[in-house]
């Protein structure tokens, strides 16, 4: 105003110079000027949205009223509530909205119920946190009382899921997402909110299978409010709620305030519009007056001193702890002298080693086979006769069996048994380098888990079983030439006959087969030859 005042007079002066005057100030840009005053009302802007924001969240209708009444400081009802209150209310507002235009969108009576029961639990989660700042942790023989109302609700949302219903899937999802607010009693938040996820998980993509977008979308929120609260515990909450160490008793405050009875939730509440970014919103402003400090009692536990007192007798914490250990005192310690020390000892002084392990490893290769006890023969049972752990014994023999009897050899070692009468069968169980001698055998000579072992017979034997062996020998004379040999994992294994175009005493050993070669012939069926190993 001064310039076009002053260019106004001197063309008043000079009439010849105010054509040129005129021109001089038309020249003049005021663009940086308006680009500055825009800047000044965008940030006036953003400071009143961010004071309307912060008084939002507060209970009921106190936000609203005190944005009418200028919006320049919050309610006094939401300054005595704790900062993780207030933040779970921003959480809230954010991302309820978006699961509540869902179910209002798919217009569902079952899903509207399920998902009103959701948001009531979160309501009951926001009255913990509440009390977090004004009494003392429960114990865990509280919770089941504290959390009654938590249990009904959530027993009334599984009661609701009826499996006949079309909308059965949708009352799942919703009552195993109400599962979050037993949150309360994890030491892990984030790990129990993400069991939950995994739980409703399974219901929600049985919903969203259904390719119906209204139901869809419901899913789909109802999942990402879940999710988003494992992020919201991870930043507020990771390790577990903090209470006030000296608030009032648990027990009586819930009592005065139980869950559900008041409606202190801010899911409920209409939410003020959100600003549009990845910021998780303004945080919650300080109360009014600042914060209140700690009592001396805590401040003295934290500096680390009692009473204020900087001797070693009041230290608590990590104070008591260096305090232990510079008044440690070795004197009671045995002390090392230089003749103990493994250095100094004679070199040439052999070590003691033990003679039991070598004795131990010379053994190790009958391990599973051979004797375990002391030698057995006798009859059990009037039916078995049980011959077990001999080693070394070249001349056992058993005249007393009778045809009924059951014969079995097991765990020896480098002997021969020989049987001088007719049995009902024979066993030969875990031996090693056994002979064995018999006579007719009415029912079978089994041999199992066999080391060198050789069978002879006198009479007449219809079959051989021999499962899991190496290196056995039959000898067979011409009564028991009609035998059966079935073999299974076994090898190196002979039979032994009389040779007929020979002369008295000449005998032919023929060696079982254990190749064989396997076609497909014909669709299905699986041809087996033996190999041609054995049959050249």
């Amino acid at each position: 105003a001064i310039l076009v005042q002053e260019a106004v007079c001197h063309s008043r002066s000079h009439p010849s110079a105010s054509r040129p005057a005129a021109l001089e100030m038309s020249v003049i840009d005021l663009n940086p000027f308006n680009v500055v005053l825009a800047r000044l009302e965008g940030v006036a802007d953003r400071l009143e949205k961010g004071l309307a924001g912060a008084a939002a969240p507060g209970a009921g209708g106190a936000g609203a009223a005190s944005a009418s009444s200028g919006g320049s400081a919050p309610a006094p009802a939401a300054a005595e509530e704790p900062a993780i209150a207030l933040s779970f209310d921003a959480f809230t507002s954010e991302k309820l909205p978006a699961l509540q235009q869902a179910v209002k969108e798919l217009g569902v009576p079952d899903v509207t119920e399920a998902t009103e029961m959701f948001v009531s639990g979160l309501g009951m989660l926001r009255q913990v946190l509440v009390a977090t700042g004004k009494c003392r942790k429960p114990k865990d023989s509280d919770w089941p009382k504290l959390l009654g109302s938590v249990m009904e609700l959530g027993a009334k949302a599984q009661k609701a899921c009826d499996n006949r219903s079309e909308y059965f899937q949708h009352r799942k999802a919703a009552a195993e997402a109400l599962n979050v607010v037993t949150l309360v009693t994890s030491s892990s938040t984030t790990s129990h909110v993400q069991n939950v996820l995994e739980t409703m998980d399974f219901h929600a993509t049985k919903v969203m299978q259904k390719k119906e977008p209204l139901q869809t979308s419901w899913s789909k929120a109802l999942k990402a409010v879940v999710k988003d609260l494992k992020d919201w515990c991870g930043e507020q909450c990771k390790l577990g709620l903090i209470w006030s160490a000296q608030g009032e008793d648990p027990v009586d405050y819930f009592a005065a305030h139980p869950l559900g009875a008041a409606a202190a939730a801010a899911p409920a509440a209409a939410p003020a519009p959100a600003a549009k970014g990845k910021g998780r919103g303004t945080p919650p402003p300080p109360p009014k007056g600042g914060f209140t400090p700690p009592p001396p009692e805590v401040l003295a536990k934290i500096r680390g001193d009692a009473g204020g007192s900087a001797g070693t007798q009041g230290a608590v914490g990590m104070t008591a702890v260096f305090n232990e250990i510079g008044n440690f005192s070795t004197g009671m310690l045995k002390k090392v002298t230089p003749e103990m020390k493994t250095k100094n000892q004679p070199k040439d002084v052999p070590g003691t080693v033990p003679a039991a392990p070598k004795a131990k490893a010379a053994g190790a290769k009958h391990a599973g086979r051979g004797p375990r006890g002391p030698p057995i023969k006798e009859l059990q049972k009037e039916l078995n006769w049980m011959i077990e752990n001999h080693d070394g014994v070249p001349d056992l023999v058993l005249e007393e069996a009778e045809k009924q009897h059951l014969v079995c050899v097991i765990n020896c070692r480098n002997s021969t048994l020989q049987i001088k009468s007719k049995v009902k069968s024979i066993s030969i169980d875990g031996c090693e380098r056994v002979n064995v001698i018999c006579q007719d055998v009415i029912s079978a000579v089994e041999l199992v888990n066999c080391e060198r072992c050789q069978v002879q017979t006198l009479g007449k034997v219809n079959s051989f079983a021999i499962d899991k062996c190496n290196g056995v020998n039959l000898f067979l004379p011409k009564e028991s030439l009609a035998a059966e040999i079935v073999t299974s994992k076994s090898c190196e294994m002979n039979v032994t006959i009389p040779d007929e175009a020979g002369g008295e005493g000449d005998t032919i050993e023929i060696p079982i087969p254990e190749q064989f070669v396997s076609r497909l012939a014909g669709g299905k069926k699986l041809q087996t030859e033996v190999s041609s190993l054995y049959t050249s």
